[in-house]
């Protein structure tokens, strides 16, 4: 991969998962996708959504200064830390695209089983928690609204 200045990112609309999902500036993304997404690629997300509080229908990334802002090398050259952070929001289904065009998701889906698996048992008992807590909010939400 050669060299890119700039990427063209736009929001990933996904109605379903913006349903069930957490925003990715949640504490939940913080607790479980970071583990599994790493550190320079959850900020890269955060970074390119606080870009789309301003320009909701997308806009064009400085990688330079994105990459300098994360504390990363200011280039997209094959192997820095940035372009590996662009691949793994690829790889895990957080991004879609190549070259210099993205689609990235401001809500992602609850963290698979196979990836809390592979998670410290701290970090699996406090989803289990996370997860329960969620399901007594969204029931007396539910009887709020049948009454």
């Amino acid at each position: 991969m050669h060299e890119q200045l700039t990427l063209s990112v736009t929001p990933w609309q996904d109605t379903t998962v913006e349903s069930l999902g957490y925003a990715v500036r949640s504490d939940y993304v913080e607790w479980f996708w970071l583990p599994v997404l790493g550190p320079s690629a959850t900020w890269l997300l955060r970074r390119i959504d606080f870009g789309f509080d301003q320009f909701p229908g997308g806009y064009v990334l400085d990688v330079v200064s994105t990459a300098r802002a994360i504390g990363v090398a200011g280039r997209n050259d094959a192997g820095t830390i940035f372009a590996r952070a662009l691949t793994r929001l690829n790889t895990f289904g957080v991004a879609h695209g190549s070259g210099d065009a993205y689609a990235v998701r401001r809500v992602l889906p609850p963290v698979s089983q196979r990836h809390l698996s592979r998670m410290p048992e701290h970090l699996r008992s406090a989803h289990a928690d996370w997860l329960s807590q969620r399901a007594t909010a969204d029931q007396l939400r539910d009887r709020e609204h049948a009454a």
